[in-house]
């Protein structure tokens, strides 16, 4: 299982120990380059590359209203670029644990069935 360790900032949650261990149905490891491309009228391309990040797109096995809270408090807690330790050393392709922050706009959470939710984020690799 895959564990999140964060410094809980925000307080929603009382007692709150800033980790949350968690099953995944995804988590895939994908480089991204943000970068421009220029091709002349002679034929030749120029390419600038501004940087190159490693996305973790990760979503969550569903899991009870309990739980929520915890989410929320991570959400809240890392989303102005605080970062966060990713432990995904025990799934296939995995590392140990990388330290990461949350995409902006990157995190959902969603309704599955009456009482169970689910949550789907991307971290970037710091």
């Amino acid at each position: 299982m895959p564990n999140i360790k964060y410094t809980a900032t925000r307080e929603l949650v009382d007692g709150s120990t800033g980790s949350i261990s968690f099953s995944v149905t995804r988590c895939t490891r994908v480089p991204k380059s943000t970068g421009k491309e220029h091709t002349a009228l002679s034929g030749n391309t120029e390419s600038v590359l501004y940087r190159r990040d490693i996305e973790w797109q990760i979503s969550t096995s569903p899991f009870f209203e309990n739980q929520l809270q915890l989410w929320r408090e991570f959400e809240a807690s890392c989303a102005n670029g605080e970062t966060f330790e990713l432990d995904t050393s025990d799934i296939p392709g995995g590392r140990d644990t990388t330290v990461c922050r949350l995409k902006r706009n990157g995190f959902r959470e969603m309704r599955q069935g009456a009482f169970e939710f689910y949550v789907t984020f991307t971290a970037i690799e710091v």
